[in-house]
C-alpha cells in the first residue's frame, strides 16, 4: 500500500520532529522515513548509547540537509523529558520507545510497567505542555484483548493517550 506521501509531507515538512525510542527496530525505520519528508529538525531520543550513535550516523550519512539532535535519555525520567521538550519545541512526536519482548516482560513485570505505561505518560505529558501539534504512540497488536504483561502495559498506554485526547 505505502504511504500517502502528501498527507505525511503536510505533517512532517519544516517541522521539528521527536522520535522517542529511536534507536529500536521501528524508531530508527521511523526515522529514516521521517528524514526523506525534510523536518527542519529530527530528533532522535534513545537511551541506548550505541543505537543512537548508530541511527544518527546513518541519518547524518544518508540526510547530510537534515538538521538532527542526537539526544541520549531515557523517556521514564518525566522531568528532564519535560525540561527536553520545553527546550526544543517539538511539534510532532512519534514515541516508540518501550520494552517489546513479551517472555522477558513476563520475567520482569514492573519494568514493563515503567516503560511502557509511565515512559508513555512521561512523554505524552510532556508533549501536552509544549502544545505538539500530533502525538502518535507506536503499539502493538499484543494490546488487543491484552493476554500479557506487555500487552497489558501497551494497552494502559493507549487508553492513558487516548484519555489526554478525550
Amino acid at each position: 500500500y505505502g504511504i500517502d506521501r502528501r498527507s505525511v509531507a503536510d505533517v512532517l515538512t519544516g517541522k521539528r520532529v521527536l522520535i522517542t525510542g529511536a534507536g529500536g527496530s521501528i524508531g530508527s525505520e521511523l526515522a529514516r522515513i521521517a528524514a526523506t519528508f525534510h523536518p527542519q529538525q529530527l530528533i532522535l531520543m534513545e537511551r541506548a548509547e550505541n543505537a543512537l550513535f548508530e541511527i544518527d550516523r546513518q541519518i547524518a550519512r544518508r540526510f547530510p540537509d537534515v538538521a538532527r539532535r542526537a539526544l541520549l535519555h531515557d523517556v521514564t525520567d518525566a522531568d528532564a523529558t519535560l525540561r527536553h521538550c520545553v527546550a526544543l519545541r517539538p511539534q510532532v512526536v512519534f514515541h516508540a520507545a518501550a520494552h517489546k519482548h513479551v517472555p522477558l516482560m513476563e520475567d520482569h513485570p514492573s519494568h514493563a510497567v515503567v516503560n511502557n505505561l509511565f515512559g508513555t505518560k512521561s512523554i505524552a505529558d510532556a508533549s501536552m505542555a509544549v502544545d505538539a501539534e500530533r502525538f502518535v504512540l507506536i503499539s502493538s497488536d499484543k494490546a488487543v484483548n491484552p493476554t500479557s504483561v506487555m500487552g497489558a502495559t501497551k494497552r494502559l498506554a493507549e487508553i492513558y493517550t487516548q484519555w489526554l485526547n478525550g
